[in-house]
């Protein structure tokens, strides 16, 4: 038999809850940050777009590169917000824990559609044949995306720590019980594998 200890809120939950809550704010700081570049030199000048995933923050080409921000900030702060309610709400109610994990999986789904988004913007430039080298970076605000979800992934699961299993001697500081019949039965085996085979008396004669 094994108990379900379920006492004050462990160390390692509680550390959990704090590296959701880290994992939330680096997904918020990420969407503010560059996402990616463009940036091409022609006679050493340097023309340069770059932009988050809420605006163009710089555009020399002025539009002609057709490009715009990869909009994973709002799937980003939606995620943020669920794993921070579930951080903090998990202690009055321990089954919103699950929110972190479900916070967790929307920062890894925004990160690779992220990451899928400026794999695309390559290829769109190498389609349009450009006569100079074209050089597209990925901005610090993808790769603090990507170790975001990566901390939440790791967050989520210590947060989800599951009811530690004590044995029985643990339950009974040492001591185990075992459960005796009320009736011997002399039919059981006895230690040695062999039954006891009890022959009937006969009865004396006068």
């Amino acid at each position: 038999m094994t108990v379900q200890q379920t006492g004050p809120t462990s160390t390692r939950r509680i550390f959990g809850a704090v590296l959701v809550l880290v994992a939330a704010g680096l997904a918020v700081a990420a969407t503010f940050l560059s996402a990616y570049a463009v940036e091409v030199t022609i006679n050493g000048r340097t023309a340069r777009f770059e932009a988050t995933s809420w605006v163009i923050e710089r555009d020399d080409f002025r539009g002609a590169l057709l490009l715009g921000p990869i909009e994973f900030g709002e799937p980003a702060l939606g995620a943020a917000l669920v794993m921070a309610l579930a951080a903090v709400l998990a202690f009055r109610v321990p089954a919103l824990r699950v929110g972190s994990l479900l916070g967790a999986g929307l920062l890894v789904g925004a990160a690779w559609s992220a990451v899928t988004s400026v794999q695309a913007t390559v290829k769109k430039i190498e389609e349009l044949g450009p006569p100079v080298p074209v050089n597209v970076e990925q901005g610090d605000g993808i790769t603090l995306l990507i170790v975001a979800a990566g901390v939440g992934v790791v967050s989520a699961v210590l947060h989800q720590e599951l009811p530690r299993r004590v044995r029985p001697d643990e339950t009974t500081g040492g001591v185990v019980i075992h459960q005796i019949d009320d009736e011997p039965d002399d039919t059981e085996t006895p230690p040695y594998g062999y039954p006891v085979i009890v022959e009937p008396k006969e009865p004396k004669s006068d």
